[in-house]
């Protein structure tokens, strides 16, 4: 009697289309985006998979370092446990700006403001109501929906208060 040959299934996750998955976007110099490739290709290996490795291990690795300093000094918080941060206008710019479908000159005229204010407020500046409404439906969220004016107005106190009392411990 022949033994039974095992059966496979071959089911492929369409990882665009997956809620398991999320695209994780950076910037690497190009020699070390190139070497990392033709290593993945010598391999034979899916430059995904090489990723997910490469992240995994970082992680790790952090995680070890956390743990290491904080048996050194017991009163060192954990940051999984550390409050998450409230995003700043010039964060959810620069996000934005992160998408390769939004240019720095295209948020400017679609939000009809000069590119020189935009970089101001990158850099920190505090944005005004006008400018607040004009940003509003244009700056992305994570998740790819607008930012409403709102919850930018929102983030402003939030940054205002984070200002003042800066200025107040200074």
């Amino acid at each position: 009697m022949k033994p039974e040959t095992p059966v496979y299934s071959l089911f492929v996750v369409d990882k665009r289309k997956s809620t398991n998955y999320q695209e994780l976007r950076g910037f690497v110099p190009k020699t070390l985006s190139l070497k990392f490739k033709g290593i993945c290709k010598s391999l034979g290996q899916d430059i995904n998979v090489g990723l997910e490795e490469a992240i995994a291990n970082w992680i790790e690795k952090q995680q070890h370092q956390e743990d290491s300093s904080q048996s050194e000094s017991s009163g060192v918080v954990a940051a999984s446990t550390a409050p998450l941060a409230v995003p700043t206008i010039a964060s959810l710019i620069d996000e934005t700006l992160s998408n390769r479908d939004w240019a720095l000159g295209k948020l400017a005229a679609d939000a009809e403001m000069p590119v020189e204010r935009i970089k101001e407020l990158l850099g920190g500046d505090r944005a005004s109501d006008a400018e607040l409404q004009k940003l509003a439906e244009r700056l992305v969220k994570p998740n790819g929906e607008a930012w409403e004016e709102e919850e930018l107005v929102d983030i402003r106190l939030a940054e205002d208060l984070k200002r003042r009392r800066q200025k107040r411990s200074g």
